[in-house]
């Protein structure tokens, strides 16, 4: 079963830790915490929480990016996708991996089989020094826990809150890292005006980036101001809402 999904589950191509954009000098310390740990595993785990859309399953794809890269191995289960036929039973043998990340795990809290499967994995992932790394929307004490030993292998957990990106330099300078990555300019004018006229959500403005790629690609265009505001339907002259 591993294998097959393995096959299934692709890693986003702007999935990196170079495209990732903290704008808060703690999270940027701890996620340099964090890329430490996956370069060199010692059998830490880290639980990556935060609202949807801030990028907890980006960190998790661009650390098996990184562990993939440098030749080792890793897995990434979304656990949330109920496409994949996921039993307790897929946590068997993952503490060999070197690199293990579990999207979503707090959809799994209060079933105990799981709980079970969970503490196991946390417990032999540490013993076998390799990185564990999974992420949710609560905070652990948040957790209405089924299975007491869950609740002392989580004292090891070092929990890591994402918190979304605020700043617009910092949106548009995320927004330039990928569109950089997918292989195309994007100004700092664009990335205002999006900002401006659209969202500041960043993980909506990265679906607007596609957008604009694909749009881009058709037309083989580049994304000047004018270009983007035809795409988008944006009429600057009409007042904000």
């Amino acid at each position: 079963m591993l294998v097959q999904m393995q096959l299934k589950i692709g890693l986003r191509d702007e999935a990196s830790f170079d495209t990732f954009i903290a704008d808060q000098e703690s999270v940027a310390l701890a996620l340099n915490a964090l890329q430490s740990a996956v370069a060199s595993p010692s059998g830490e785990a880290y639980y990556l929480w935060g609202k949807e859309g801030v990028g907890k399953t980006h960190l998790l794809q661009a650390s098996c990016r990184f562990v993939t890269e440098q030749q080792q191995t890793s897995v990434f289960l979304p656990l949330a996708d109920r496409s994949l036929p996921l039993v307790p039973d897929v946590f068997s043998g993952l503490e060999s991996i070197k690199l293990v990340c579990l999207d979503d795990i707090d959809r799994l809290v209060g079933k105990p089989e799981w709980e079970k499967a969970l503490a196991n994995l946390i417990t032999k992932c540490s013993v076998q020094g390799n990185t564990l790394l999974i992420s949710g929307t609560t905070s652990l004490s948040d957790w209405k826990l089924m299975n007491t030993d869950l609740a002392k292998a989580l004292i090891s957990v070092v929990p890591l809150e994402i918190k979304p990106v605020q700043e617009k330099e910092e949106i548009i300078n995320a927004l330039q890292r990928h569109a950089k990555r997918m292989g195309f300019e994007f100004s700092e004018k664009v990335g205002e005006i999006l900002v401006k006229h659209l969202s500041s959500d960043l993980a909506e403005l990265m679906q607007v980036l596609k957008v604009l790629e694909e749009a881009s690609l058709i037309q083989q265009r580049r994304l000047t101001p004018q270009f983007v505001k035809s795409v988008l339907g944006i009429d600057t002259k009409k007042p904000l809402k």
